[in-house]
């Protein structure tokens, strides 16, 4: 085992569908999740004493014409990690991002967008380490989605690829993520994801970070309290990887439309 990664979850990404000039959202969530056991890079588990995490994350857009919009997310974490030979108290600023999302298409119950963000370094201990990229990164991300009305209910399928390269050019790493979504009831949405994430090995500070990666599965319920205000309240869990921590934990968020 090369280090201890903690991992980033429930990240709020952006949708294939473009907001209108001059509207958008902002979704701001938290997130405390715990964990008992974690995965090295050689693929064995080994247990863990204590580890808690708090997230609080914001994402926005804003749309500047009917295809170009203004993206970008600010996360920031609170971590505590206490077992043999290991005792960390983190809390900074764990994401920063902000870039343009750019519509290719969009018709009725279609949409197909691609974005491209900057995404800012961050400074963690040596003994911590997270799937975002600790140098300085643009992202380039493809997002398609299609909707449709099922027995009377809307329904839809989203798909996210992306990939980082660092600003010397070396590729730093890829994620992936579907979500599938329905409306059950007139003010309710269902929602499912599954998240894939890769991290390229590397060197930070003299210290040798293996290949990192892993798998996450969230469900999370919204329910529209007002025209344009709605609350989220989910599950997220870690179930597989190398390096990284397999961790559950709630979720809730607030999305306000605008």
């Amino acid at each position: 085992m090369s280090a201890l990664i903690l991992v980033q979850a429930g990240h709020a990404w952006a949708s294939a569908w473009n907001p209108v000039p001059w509207g958008g959202e902002l979704i701001t969530g938290y997130i405390f999740a715990e964990a008992s056991e974690a995965i090295d890079d050689q693929g064995d588990r080994f247990g863990l004493d204590i580890y808690s995490k708090r997230i609080v994350q914001t994402y926005g857009n804003l749309g500047l014409t009917s295809r170009l919009a203004l993206i970008g997310t600010f996360d920031w974490q609170d971590t505590q990690i206490d077992q043999p030979g290991l005792a960390i108290a983190f809390s900074e600023p764990s994401s920063v991002s902000a870039g343009l999302q750019y519509q290719l298409s969009r018709r009725e119950g279609h949409a197909v967008a691609l974005s491209a963000s900057y995404v800012s370094s961050i400074d963690l201990p040596e003994e911590l380490l997270t799937l975002e990229n600790r140098e300085s990164a643009l992202e380039l991300r493809g997002l398609w989605g299609e909707s449709r009305t099922i027995y009377g209910r809307n329904a839809f399928a989203e798909l996210q690829l992306a990939g980082r390269m660092t600003l010397a050019g070396r590729h730093a790493g890829t994620s992936a993520q579907l979500t599938v979504g329905a409306d059950p009831f007139s003010r309710t949405q269902l929602l499912a994801k599954l998240r894939h994430t890769n991290i390229e090995p590397g060197e930070y500070a003299g210290f040798d970070i293996g290949r990192q990666s892993r798998w996450e599965m969230e469900a999370s319920g919204v329910y529209r309290i007002r025209k344009q205000d709605f609350i989220e309240l989910g599950y997220t869990s870690v179930v597989g990887g190398r390096s990284a921590v397999l961790e559950g934990g709630w979720k809730i968020g607030y999305w306000r439309k605008f």
